[in-house]
């Protein structure tokens, strides 16, 4: 199982997360890892309760997060491989603490669609709340592939917004009749995935799934919320809290300190620091 990512993380995966929000990454992960996690997925959809906390979205398709935490491969999975490292030099931090797992299993015909969103309810500010999200099985139009508003994270920063409980109760626009406007002025973008795919998006990057089509090939994909350099608490009432933490308590624009519920992952040592 790999430590470090197996393909390079180059200038342009660089340049295309800055601009679009959301950058391709093609085969970070090695088969070890990959079938290790397909046969971990497989024991979530069968005994969801035993593995973590299941969502709002569990029911139509397994949703359930916080996995890491227990003994196992999910937790070797975020503490083991690549994942920070690779996180780190996309997004131009120094370092990065894991934050959230969360496995999304449509199975074939699940009519569950994931609205357009951000990731705006969790109880950080910041630019580096990033969510890297894993193919475990082949992902395609058919079976619900996620699809993003490229470069909207740009228009969020410039002007300051946060939707929802954060951004002072500021209600999300609905994506789904302002793409079909002839001046809508963002595109959408999408990729196939093969497992060991990985998309990486901002937390400020509108994103969208449909229902699984497929009359016999499910979709499965583990995203993995991490912290960057510039994440700092929002303790405001009516955000997802983080279980065994009481974000309430903590200070308005403070870093989370590293522990074990907020682990480094990776710092960057190789002389480039970024700050």
């Amino acid at each position: 199982m790999n430590h470090r990512p197996l393909n390079p993380i180059t200038p342009q995966h660089v340049e295309d997360y800055a601009r679009d929000g959301v950058v391709c990454l093609r085969q970070m992960f090695d088969a070890e890892w990959m079938e290790a996690l397909r046969e971990g997925a497989e024991q979530v959809v069968q005994h969801p309760h035993d593995w973590g906390l299941t969502g709002p979205s569990h029911g139509p398709m397994t949703s359930v997060s916080y996995m890491w935490r227990r003994p196992g491969i999910f937790r070797d999975f975020a503490l083991k491989s690549p994942i920070g490292e690779i996180v780190g030099r996309v997004i131009g931090s120094d370092t990065i603490q894991m934050f959230h797992d969360h496995l999304f299993y449509k199975p074939p015909l699940s009519p569950k669609k994931m609205a357009w969103h951000p990731d705006h309810s969790w109880p950080f500010r910041g630019t580096m709340i990033p969510n890297l999200w894993t193919a475990l099985s082949p992902v395609n139009t058919e079976n619900g592939r996620i699809e993003f508003i490229a470069g909207y994270h740009r228009y969020c920063q410039d002007r300051g917004i946060r939707y929802g409980v954060a951004g002072r109760g500021e209600v999300f626009p609905n994506f789904e009749e302002e793409i079909r406007r002839p001046d809508f002025g963002f595109k959408v973008i999408t990729w196939d995935l093969e497992p060991g795919d990985s998309v990486l998006f901002h937390v400020d990057t509108p994103h969208y799934s449909k229902g699984n089509d497929s009359p016999d090939q499910p979709r499965a994909g583990l995203a993995v919320r991490v912290l960057g350099d510039d994440a700092t608490w929002c303790p405001i009432p009516g955000l997802v809290p983080v279980p065994g933490m009481d974000y309430l308590s903590m200070k308005e624009g403070e870093r989370p300190v590293p522990s074990e519920l907020l682990p480094i992952l990776w710092q960057r040592d190789d002389g480039a620091r970024v700050s």
